[in-house]
């Protein structure tokens, strides 16, 4: 199974939808910066990306910039607040768009749509 990177600022939600993962089965980890993002995905090692467009040091948009630098083999899910920046996240390179609040169901269903 592959493994999960949630980036979000917001330490609650990245360990309630920690959590949600690792009951379906899929391993994690999380960070709550742009940096500690950057560090973690050197590695290209997470089949799945969770990315929240606010964060303190930028935006997902610089996330998903930086990614699309790598070889593509992460499906990103963009997390947020905000249902209009839908269609720019996923013009953006993002693959999923998941508007919080979100539930266990919601999030089943993308990982199992991938």
């Amino acid at each position: 199974m592959k493994k999960a990177l949630i980036i979000d600022d917001e330490v609650d939600l990245c360990m309630l939808l920690s959590m949600q993962l690792r009951s379906l089965g899929i391993a994690n980890e999380y960070v709550n910066s742009i940096t500690e993002a950057k560090e973690k995905f050197k590695n290209n090692r997470f089949g799945i990306v969770f990315l929240d467009l606010n964060l303190k040091d930028g935006t997902g948009y610089d996330m998903l910039e930086f990614i699309s630098g790598f070889p593509k083999r992460q499906r990103v899910i963009v997390i947020s607040a905000y249902d209009n920046e839908r269609n720019k996240a996923l013009d953006h390179g993002a693959d999923f768009f998941l508007p919080k609040p979100f539930t266990k169901k919601k999030v089943a269903q993308i990982i199992d749509s991938i």
